[in-house]
Formats: C-alpha cells, sequence, structure tokens
C-alpha cells in the first residue's frame, strides 16, 4: 500500500460515511497523509477502526490538517503514538484548536477506560486502555507548525506546494489546494475538507480554488438546504422572549467549538438590537471557555464579536 511510486491517492477513511477523514497522498517518493480524524460510531466498529491505522505510522513523512474538528484530526495522537515523527501541517488557529480540543478528547480517553476498567473488573476481565492518552498528545502537539495566513503557498515536501484557502466551516478551518511536481508533470489536487454554507456571522465565506486537475469534496449536506441564518435569528429571539415573560429560565446544550460562541454573538445581537432586554449568560463547560479564548486570539476582521467582554 505504501508504495513510493507512481502518485497514488489511497482514501482510507469517511467513505460512505462521515467521520475519519484520512487519506494517503503518495508523490516524489513522499507519504502524504491529509486529515488522520476519529470514526464516531458503534463500539466495535470505533474500536476496529481507531486502533488499528490503515498504514504503517512510521512511513508517513508529513500530514496536512483541514481543521480541529475530531473526525478529522482526533487520532493524530494515536499517529504520533505509533511511530510518525514529521510535521503536522495547518492553520494558526487550527493548532490552537486541537490543543484545547485533542487534549479533551484524550481526557475523555482516559477516563472512559478507567470506568471500563472497573466494569470489566467486576467481571473478571483484564482492564481497558485509553486510546490515547494526554501524554501522547502532548507529544504529538510538539510536531505542529503553522503555515501563516490563508493564500500562502508553503513547500511541504520535495516538489509538493500546499496553499490553504478559508473554508467558512469553523474558525480556522481550510480547503488545500495540492500542487505536485514529479517527473516533469505538474498535478493540482484540491481538497475542500468541510465547507461552511456562508452568510454566517461568525465566518468568511468560503474561498474557491481558481483551477483543479483533481477535487476531492465532502457531502455531508449535499441533499439538506439550511435554514437562512436571520430566521434562526428570530426563532432564538422568540424563545428568549417567552422565557422572560414567564420569568423562566433557558439551558441550550451546544456543541462547545463553533456552536456555543455563535450563540453567544446570538444573543450578543439580540441585546444590542433591544429585541431582548439584557440578561446573565452562563457557560458551563471548560472546552467551550477554552474555545472561546481562541476564538479571541484569532479575530475575525468581518465581525465585531471579539469586542464582547466574555
Amino acid at each position: 500500500m505504501l508504495a513510493l511510486t507512481p502518485m497514488k491517492l489511497t482514501f482510507c477513511g469517511a467513505t460512505r460515511t462521515v467521520t475519519g477523514s484520512k487519506y494517503l497522498l503518495q508523490a516524489n517518493g513522499k507519504n502524504i497523509l491529509i486529515e488522520c480524524g476519529l470514526y464516531q460510531g458503534h463500539t466495535s466498529e470505533w474500536l476496529q477502526r481507531n486502533t488499528h491505522l490503515p498504514f504503517d505510522s512510521s512511513k508517513i513523512d508529513i500530514m496536512l490538517l483541514s481543521h480541529a474538528h475530531i473526525d478529522h484530526s482526533g487520532l493524530v495522537p494515536v499517529l504520533g503514538r505509533s511511530g510518525f515523527r514529521g510535521k503536522v501541517f495547518c492553520t494558526e488557529a487550527t493548532a490552537d484548536l486541537c490543543r484545547v480540543m485533542l487534549m479533551d478528547s484524550a481526557h475523555i480517553q482516559e477516563q472512559d477506560a478507567i470506568y471500563l476498567t472497573k466494569k470489566n473488573a467486576k467481571k473478571g476481565l483484564p482492564p481497558v486502555e485509553p486510546l490515547y492518552t494526554q501524554a501522547d498528545t502532548q507529544a504529538v502537539l510538539g510536531q505542529f507548525q503553522s503555515v501563516g495566513s490563508y493564500n500562502q503557498p508553503i513547500g511541504v515536501t520535495d516538489g509538493v506546494t500546499a496553499t490553504w484557502l478559508d473554508a467558512g466551516h469553523m474558525l480556522g478551518s481550510a480547503m488545500i489546494v495540492i500542487d505536485i511536481v514529479e517527473g516533469g508533470r505538474k498535478v493540482r489536487l484540491a481538497f475542500t475538507g468541510d465547507l461552511g454554507r456562508g452568510n454566517s456571522d461568525m465566518l468568511r465565506d468560503p474561498d474557491h480554488p481558481q483551477s483543479a486537475d483533481y477535487l476531492l469534496t465532502e457531502s455531508t449536506y449535499g441533499n439538506r438546504v439550511h435554514e437562512p441564518l436571520a430566521d434562526v435569528n428570530d426563532r432564538v429571539c422568540a424563545i428568549i422572549k417567552r422565557a422572560v415573560e414567564k420569568s423562566g429560565k433557558i439551558i441550550i446544550p451546544s456543541f462547545a467549538v463553533g456552536r456555543t460562541q455563535q450563540l453567544l454573538y446570538t444573543v450578543y445581537q439580540l441585546v444590542k438590537r433591544r429585541c431582548i432586554p439584557t440578561l446573565p449568560v452562563y457557560v458551563d463547560s471548560p472546552l467551550s471557555l477554552q474555545a472561546t479564548e481562541v476564538f479571541k486570539r484569532h479575530p475575525n476582521p468581518s465581525t465585531r464579536i471579539f469586542t464582547i467582554s466574555w
């Protein structure tokens, strides 16, 4: 599978499913891994897919990462623990988010292993090892290298240049355009990663690769039409006003990264427009608070969200 020539692309994950993204590109005698995501599914399949990487990690030369979501980055600690010693190239915001998200994921792996080990002990079964630990994660985080700003080509290995374009999916997310010169021919591969839908309060609209010989794109929501954001904001406003009128409380479960910050900004907008009264807002999630600090370090010039006093 890891033959060095000719140029070859192997789909190692997220094929006919929506998690566990991994793609192996081989060019100029180098093995380039694009994404290394955690597979999220039923327990037996979860264990099989996440503990057995479909390639020799020690032979991967570099890794390119589009964004920090765990289904794209969540197995990077396993990759490092099993022998990968190269660099992980990504945007600076992605690297910062991975520092908090991967450490949080490692903590969950450790806690789950403790819980399952206690259950196994009652049945006379052996202890359970975590998928990876915080120590594994801390070690591989030292291999992350920021690519600087969007639209800046950077040489990542022999004859291979990569450019990160804004994907508008989450803070730091990117499409990766890969230019390869091999054996006298030039090939451009565009990998979209996950794409944003545009017209977001928080993020810029997705950029567009100018050209490509091959295009790899996601299709998770290819058959869905999303509601306009303005309609969603009006619905949030109505819910809050109804709760205020009844002297109630509003509890909103939310993803820690991206959704929480969008909700905070939505509430800020509604207060500023005097659609709702000023209310105390509490974020009860250490990961959400850490992620919000990352958002504040990487302001988007198109929005004023980062001027809010959190």
